[in-house]
C-alpha cells in the first residue's frame, strides 16, 4: 500500500496546484494589456492587427514555463517573450515592462540603442502577428538566471515578429491600411470572424485532464 503520511485530499490538491497554469482572468489580463499598447502605439500605426488568444501557443508556452529554463524555444514559426519575477506574479507590470523597451527604440530608422534591449517591444507591437498564448510557473530556480523562487512567464507569437531589420509596422492613419475582412476597433483591425478561444468550455476541459490523475491517486491511497 502506498503510504506518504499525507491525507489523500491534500495531495489531491497538491496535485492540482503543481499542474495548474494561468486562470481565465489572467489570460484576459495579458491579452487586454498587449491590445491597448498595440492601439496606442506612437507613431500610430497605419494596419495593426487586433492579438486573440490561442489555446495552442498557450500550451507550448505552459510548456516551455515548465521547464523553468531561461531561453528562447524559437519553433514553429513561433516567437516568445519571457519574463520572471517575485514574490507575485504581476501581468500588468510584466507586458509593461516589454513594452517599455520602446524607450530603446526608433521607429524611423528600425534601430535599438547599442547595449540595450528592443526584441520583446517589437514583438508586443508587431502589426503582422494575430494570436498569442502564455503560460506560468513558480520556479525553484531558473535555468540561466542567478534567482530562486521566481515566477516564469513565457508568451508565445504567431505569426512571429522582432524580424532585425524589418519594421514593427508602419506608420499611418490608423487602420487606413487593414487587410480585408477586418473591420477598425480602437485602432487595432480586427477579423470579422474572431472568436475568444477562451471561456468556461476549455476551463472545465483543463481541470478534468488534471481531477482523472488525482482521482486514481486517491484510489490508490483508499
Amino acid at each position: 500500500m502506498l503510504s506518504s503520511g499525507l491525507p489523500p485530499v491534500f495531495l489531491v490538491l497538491t496535485v492540482l496546484e503543481l499542474s495548474w497554469s494561468l486562470s481565465e482572468e489572467e489570460k484576459k489580463i495579458i491579452l487586454d494589456e498587449h491590445n491597448r499598447y498595440r492601439s496606442q502605439v506612437s507613431p500610430p500605426a497605419r494596419a495593426m492587427m487586433k492579438l486573440t488568444w490561442d489555446t495552442e501557443l498557450e500550451a507550448d508556452a505552459q510548456s516551455h514555463a515548465e521547464k523553468c529554463i531561461w531561453e528562447d524555444e524559437e519553433s514553429g514559426g513561433h516567437k516568445e517573450n519571457l519574463f520572471a519575477m517575485a514574490p507575485a506574479l504581476d501581468l500588468k507590470h510584466a507586458v509593461a515592462e516589454w513594452n517599455g523597451e520602446r524607450k530603446f527604440y526608433n521607429l524611423l530608422t528600425s534601430t535599438c540603442l547599442p547595449g540595450q534591449m528592443c526584441g520583446n517591444y517589437k514583438q508586443v507591437v508587431w502589426a503582422d502577428t494575430e494570436h498569442i498564448g502564455c503560460g506560468a510557473k513558480l520556479c525553484e530556480k531558473i535555468e540561466g538566471k542567478e534567482t530562486e523562487n521566481m515566477h516564469l512567464l513565457v508568451c508565445k507569437y504567431f505569426p512571429r515578429g522582432n524580424g532585425s531589420i524589418r519594421k514593427p509596422y508602419w506608420k499611418g492613419p490608423p487602420c487606413s491600411m487593414c487587410p480585408k475582412g477586418t473591420v477598425c476597433v480602437n485602432n487595432l483591425c480586427e477579423r470579422e470572424t474572431d472568436q475568444p478561444t477562451t471561456g468556461a468550455a476549455s476551463t472545465c476541459s483543463g481541470l478534468s485532464l488534471f481531477l482523472l490523475p488525482s482521482a486514481i491517486l486517491v484510489g490508490l491511497l483508499l
